[in-house]
């Protein structure tokens, strides 16, 4: 069985400036309401130190590496942990919904007996600060956009049509009987 929490926020910012400053770790706990410490670099299999402080529990440890990334699309962090405690991964994801704006979700899957037991237990207290780690985000991005608009001009919108090419019509078959049917002549 595997546990999921994750929460997730819209910013009214391009995905490129939310990247610039998320994928900056050690600069973190300067914004980031839950981060004490933070440490890492932005490559595979790099380690990262997290020291998260969520009320409720207190502060927790997390020293996991990162096991996959995308410029612009997400960072993954797996915990190691014994075979039997399970798995435990920690994602930051990015969807560009716009070319001034895009959705963000912080979250973590508990996988593995051991951790979906965690995850059930702490589930509250994480879903919560990771909504104040995204709302931090957002209000700290937002609030570079807005003082800085040269450096972010308003870009064109541009309007994107799914509309679907036309069928060609429909023959009838051979076979089939004409729908018009004449009786008697004229």
């Amino acid at each position: 069985m595997v546990v999921k929490i994750e929460a997730r926020i819209g910013i009214s910012a391009p995905v490129d400036d939310v990247w610039a400053l998320l994928s900056d770790i050690n600069a973190w706990p300067s914004w980031s309401p839950i981060h004490k410490v933070a440490n890492g670099e932005m490559h595979f299999g790099a380690p990262v130190h997290l020291e998260e402080y969520y009320e409720g529990l207190g502060t927790w440890e997390v020293d996991g590496v990162i096991s996959d990334w995308t410029p612009l699309s997400h960072i993954h962090v797996v915990v190691p942990k014994p075979f039997y405690a399970g798995k435990l991964i920690r994602f930051f994801e990015f969807d560009a919904l716009s070319e001034s704006g895009c959705a963000f979700s912080i979250g973590v899957v508990f996988d593995g007996f051991l951790s979906e037991r965690e995850g059930k237990r702490y589930r509250a207290f994480l879903r919560t600060g990771f909504e104040q780690f995204g709302t931090a985000l957002k209000d700290k991005i937002e609030a570079e956009v807005a003082a800085n608009p040269e450096a972010h001009p308003p870009r064109p919108v541009v309007e994107i049509h799914n509309a679907r090419p036309k069928a060609p019509p429909k023959k009838a078959p051979p076979w089939q009987p004409p729908k018009t049917w004449r009786i008697g002549a004229k």
